[in-house]
């Protein structure tokens, strides 16, 4: 059977998404993990925080900021499309953020860079994104490289697919080189996943999570 998933996962033509339609979570059985409820037409905004310390994001028009632990990326934070003002401690952007759009800025500790995530409203597909933080194209791997389910991503860049429920592990790999793996994650149907290769000295590190969902008035 796992055979068989893996063959499948190959044969899914590549499909650019991100955020799952947030009204999956009270269809899995669980809704009682979710209180966050965004309103249709919302935009959605998160930082990973490069930096060793805590990051605080605050978006014009809320009253209280988003904290995200040093090295870690935050769940996004829904807001109303438009024009929105973001400070990540001292750093700050103007953006013109759309109705049902996502975005991820990666905070160093002294700047913001933006990478434009994809949406899309899909209740049936699990969904992948795959972040290259390095100074090398990567691709996202099944463990023994032997599938390629993101591939040829390049710096500061994502990439992103839909697949079917499975639990699996993932790697990073330069060509045919491994350079980092994973830790399996059960994939389910109507949510999404973030996979992140962060260059940390000579090595690398990932964060492999599935994404989460905050309201902050």
């Amino acid at each position: 059977m796992k055979r068989f998933l893996l063959v499948a996962l190959h044969s899914l033509p590549i499909v650019l998404v991100l955020l799952g339609a947030i009204k999956a979570h009270a269809q899995d059985g669980n809704a009682a993990l979710y209180d966050a409820v965004a309103p249709a037409g919302s935009a959605y905004i998160r930082t990973l925080n490069l930096a060793p310390g805590v990051a605080e994001m605050m978006v014009s028009g809320k009253t209280a900021a988003q904290k995200i632990n040093g090295g870690q990326l935050g769940n996004y934070l829904f807001v109303a499309p438009g024009a929105q003002k973001v400070t990540v401690n001292q750093s700050s952007l103007e953006l013109n953020l759309q109705a049902k759009s996502a975005l991820t800025l990666v905070y160093d500790g002294s700047s913001l860079l933006q990478i434009a995530d994809n949406y899309v409203e899909d209740t049936k597909k699990a969904q992948i994104a795959f972040y290259n933080l390095t100074d090398q194209p990567l691709a996202l791997k099944t463990l023994d490289g032997k599938h390629a389910i993101v591939d040829g991503v390049t710096p500061n860049q994502t990439g992103t697919r839909m697949v079917n429920e499975i639990k699996i592990g993932f790697a990073a790999y330069a060509g045919e080189r491994n350079v980092a793996q994973f830790s399996e994650l059960f994939l389910k149907k109507g949510r999404s996943y973030s996979y992140v290769v962060i260059a940390q000295g000579s090595g690398y590190r990932t964060i492999g999570l599935m994404n989460g969902l905050d309201s902050i008035k």
